[in-house]
This record gives structure tokens, C-alpha cells and sequence, in this order.
């Protein structure tokens, strides 16, 4: 067989490899519509973990979704997010197989926890399992093998370039570990397409009250929903959270019995942005 009658062939054989793939995407396909369109065959409704926020638990119909990948996207470190959803996202302590609480995984091969901040949003440390990955595709195995190991509640995790195919992979281990998954990326990839349930867009904004009624001394961040599976529906609206790192800075009695305070106040654009007045205190 001479040189050109070898191309020929080995381009033959790509291309029925690609008709072949082709064949099977357009098959899953039709599998997942029949699924969805037969209730009997469709998955148990997840598990929601409050953020701590009511208006944003609303928009999200429950909060975090168990079982499946979360994204916060930042504009960079210390804009405040884990500081404002971590109380919440730590307080549940489900038993493992063996009875035992499961751990909170903290996985990044450059940031470490500050274990006071830790203590004072609720997690008892026994319960943080540390690992520091060489690189990003150390990273991703130890985040795949966390999600499903069934020991875990929480896993939590910095990323920056990783495939989608990869990113599906932790979605499925999410779901086969029963875990919640929170990914930290730039605030760039919300261009880009993810298959994580909750994805939201996060901007800090400046702590001093002013004209838009913010309370003097409170941290507060604009959160824009942009993708909840199973929540209300998404836009551009975004929500102002509040919250104190004062542990002296305590809600009025009235709120007290109510609970969290949620108000309605005019961002600077103009646009209808809701707030909500939750007290506590996290470390830096």
C-alpha cells in the first residue's frame, strides 16, 4: 500500500470514528428527553442548603443544591464571599456510613484556610480536611476522588482553566457522593458555558452606608443569580447581601423574632435590588 492510499484509509477510519460519536451523542440525547418527559424515571428533587440569605434562597429556590457542582464567580481574593455564605454552608453536619460527622474538604494548591475564621463560622476543625495539590490536574483528581468518597459534606475549591469534560466528571462524582461541591473561579468564566446548577456572579461593595440605605460598618456584596437549577427564574437582576463581622453589632429585638430582615432598596443604577440586614460574625 503506497503512502497516499494510507492517508486515505486512516482518514476513512477518523471519519466513521466521528460519524460514530456523532451517532451516540444524538442516542444520550433522546435517552435524557424520554427521561425527562417520563416523571417515574426522573432523579429524586435534590437536597437545598440555605445560603443564609433569604431573598437570594428565594431566587434560588432553597439555596446551594446538594449533589451537583456550585460556582461562585469572583472579581478576585477578598472580595468577602466565603466570608458571607460560609456560616451556613458549614453548619450541617451529616454522619458518614459510620456515624461519624463528615468532613469539609478545602482543596487548593495555593490558599490555606484561616482555622479561626473556620471555628467562628460553626465548623468544628476536626471536621476540615486540608489537601494541597502540586497542580491543577493534581487538583481535579483530588477534588473527583473528595466529591465521591461519600466522607465528605462540603468540598470546596479554587479553579481556573479546566475542561468541560472534566468539570462534567465532578458532576457526576458530586452526585454519586452526595456532596456540595463549591467551585471559586474569575469572574471571566461567566462567558463561559459550565454544567455546575448554581452558578453566581459575585461584586463587593463598599462597606459605609450611604444614599442606597446600607447600614454603616456591614460588609455587603451584589449577587447576580445566573444559571439555579430547579430556582426562579434568572436574569440580570442582582441582590445586595449584608452581613456584620461585629460580634457586638446585633439586629434590633423586633428583627430578633422575626428573624433575618429582608428590604427593598434602589442600587445606584436605579435598578430594584433586594437586601437583606443577617447578622453574624466570621473571621477575616
Amino acid at each position: 500500500m503506497n503512502p497516499g492510499e494510507e492517508r486515505f484509509v486512516r482518514a476513512r477510519r477518523a471519519l466513521q470514528q466521528r460519524c460514530e460519536l456523532g451517532r451516540l451523542r444524538t442516542q444520550l440525547e433522546q435517552l435524557e428527553r424520554a427521561q425527562r418527559r417520563r416523571p417515574e424515571l426522573a432523579p429524586a428533587r435534590a437536597e437545598r442548603v440555605p445560603t443564609g440569605f433569604a431573598a437570594l434562597d428565594q431566587r434560588l429556590g432553597g439555596g446551594w443544591l446538594r449533589g451537583a457542582l456550585n460556582e461562585l464567580l469572583l472579581p478576585g481574593d477578598g472580595c468577602g464571599a466565603l466570608e458571607a455564605f460560609l456560616p451556613r454552608l458549614l453548619a450541617p453536619a451529616r454522619p458518614d456510613a459510620g456515624g461519624s460527622a463528615r468532613l469539609v474538604a478545602w482543596i487548593d494548591p495555593q490558599r490555606w484556610p484561616y482555622p479561626p475564621a473556620l471555628a467562628q463560622a460553626g465548623l468544628d476543625l476536626a471536621r476540615c480536611l486540608v489537601v494541597r495539590p502540586r497542580d491543577g490536574r493534581e487538583q481535579a483528581w483530588a477534588l473527583d476522588l473528595a466529591l465521591r468518597s461519600c466522607a465528605c459534606d462540603v468540598v470546596i475549591g479554587w479553579l481556573h482553566h479546566l475542561d468541560d469534560r472534566s468539570l462534567r466528571r465532578l458532576q457526576l462524582a458530586a452526585a454519586a457522593g452526595d456532596a456540595l461541591a463549591l467551585l471559586l473561579r474569575p469572574e471571566g468564566f461567566a462567558r463561559v458555558a459550565s454544567p455546575a446548577a448554581v452558578r453566581l456572579l459575585v461584586e463587593p461593595l463598599p462597606t459605609r452606608g450611604g444614599a442606597d440605605g446600607g447600614a454603616a460598618g456591614r460588609r455587603r456584596l451584589r449577587v447576580t443569580p445566573l444559571r439555579c437549577r430547579g430556582g426562579a427564574v434568572t436574569g440580570e437582576e442582582s441582590l445586595r447581601v449584608e452581613w456584620s463581622r461585629d460580634p457586638l453589632d446585633e439586629p434590633a429585638p423586633a428583627a430578633l423574632r422575626a428573624g433575618a430582615a429582608v428590604a427593598t432598596a434602589t442600587g445606584p443604577d436605579g435598578g430594584g435590588v433586594a437586601a437583606r440586614a443577617d447578622v453574624r460574625a466570621v473571621g477575616a
